[in-house]
């Protein structure tokens, strides 16, 4: 397996540093240009629609570890995800408004509850756009039901029978569809993955549970990567908070890239940061660009790192996007020096999901859908503004932020 591209692989609406909610849209043959992604196997880009960034970071996360385990791509379909997160919410009877944000933990609790299936098997529109339509109208459909409709009351939104049929009537999904969840989980969803007094059964149908999706991991830095279960890799991997100018997890970070591993970051953006313009820093998040135009739209945001780029302390820049030749003597050198104290990691390269083909969202150059943060800006400070109705009142700005929040990280890292 070839050493290096450095190895590192947001959102329309977000919440808080804890939540994430997003906008939203490439398999690595599908990248153009003189940057081919061929150490963190990745699947394509995608758009999201609404604010679910966590759920498609956890579906690229889980993709590229079975693409790893298996060289197949398997499209997880992030409206299925989105549609259990919903239910979850509304079922419990106090959901007046659906909230789309969320994080590591709650994707992991919807995926061993309810599994996963491909775009196709649950809406299948999905599987032929790189943005789903289906979520934006499901959420505003769902919203009225909560608000007029038949989930108006809380006695309603306990009835969870109720509740599936007002979420399949607002996803559109097919009778098909709509009988396969029921033949799993039970009309009033008395059965999940999860359950051991009551466990759901999803014999003959297309839906995997988590400890069913073969994916594969490194257990220990420099080691293959072993075929493990998507549930082994969701009790695993570890959350892990970074401090401004911490090096000692930027290297932890890393040593899991150079291992060709998908690691998932949080992050707090402001759109300001993001070069649109024609110069060196297009497609770029940096603190130059957020100093010139101030604050902007802001919010929390979930991606998978693919790259990085590195200044070694003899002056020498590791380019993102070219590989290391691994049977050249100097580069396992170059990826020891990589790992110094000294080194200064000049930005990460991070797989978005905010679509390929956007012209307000500049992408790294020949990465369609890839965005570099410079660490001057993951580091910040950052000024953090009062949210207003959903929107950023950039007038009001009491607090910072340092931006780059968590990382998730293989065991043994």
């Amino acid at each position: 397996m070839p050493l290096r591209s450095l190895f590192l692989g947001v959102l329309l609406s977000l919440s808080s540093t804890f939540a994430c909610g997003c906008a939203a849209a490439t398999d690595d043959d599908a990248v153009t240009g003189d940057n081919e992604i061929v150490d963190v196997p990745q699947t394509d880009v995608e758009r999201q629609s609404i604010g679910n960034c966590w759920l498609y970071a956890h579906a690229s996360w889980a993709e590229s570890m079975h693409k790893a385990a298996t060289g197949e791509d398997f499209d997880v379909s992030q409206s299925y995800w989105t549609y259990w997160h919903w239910f979850d919410q509304i079922a419990g009877g106090f959901a007046t408004q659906i909230a789309t944000g969320g994080n590591w933990a709650t994707a992991n609790a919807i995926a061993r509850k309810y599994g996963l299936v491909t775009e196709a098997a649950f809406v299948s529109a999905d599987a032929t756009t790189e943005a789903s339509a289906r979520q934006s109208t499901a959420l505003a459909a769902i919203n009225e039901s909560l608000k007029n409709g038949a989930l108006k009351g809380s006695g309603a939104r306990r009835d969870k029978a109720l509740v599936r049929r007002e979420l399949d009537r607002a996803w559109g999904l097919t009778p098909d569809v709509a009988a396969t969840l029921t033949q799993v989980f039970g009309a009033s969803v008395n059965r999940t993955f999860a359950s051991t007094s009551s466990p759901a059964d999803a014999s003959g149908t297309n839906i995997v549970r988590a400890q069913d999706f073969t994916v594969a991991f490194t257990t220990s830095p420099g080691q293959p990567a072993v075929r493990r279960s998507l549930a082994e890799a969701q009790s695993s991997w570890r959350q892990v908070y970074y401090r401004r100018g911490d090096r000692s997890l930027q290297i932890r970070v890393q040593r899991a890239l150079h291992d060709a591993q998908p690691v998932i970051m949080t992050w707090f953006v402001d759109f300001n940061a993001m070069e649109n313009r024609d110069n060196e820093r297009r497609g770029s998040f940096n603190m130059t660009t957020l100093t010139e135009l101030g604050p902007g739209r802001q919010g929390g945001h979930m991606t998978v790192l693919e790259d990085y780029q590195a200044k070694l302390a003899d002056g020498r820049v590791l380019a993102a996007g070219e590989t290391l030749d691994p049977a050249a003597p100097e580069t396992k050198a170059l990826l020891d020096s990589a790992l110094a104290p000294s080194t200064e990691v000049q930005f990460f390269r991070v797989k978005n999901s905010w679509g390929a083909a956007r012209p307000d969202r500049a992408f790294a150059p020949g990465m369609p859908g890839y965005h570099d943060l410079y660490l001057d800006y993951l580091n910040g400070p950052v000024k953090r503004c009062v949210e207003r109705n959903g929107e950023t009142d950039t007038t009001t700005c009491p607090s910072t932020a340092t931006p780059l929040q968590s990382v998730v990280l293989p065991p043994g890292y």
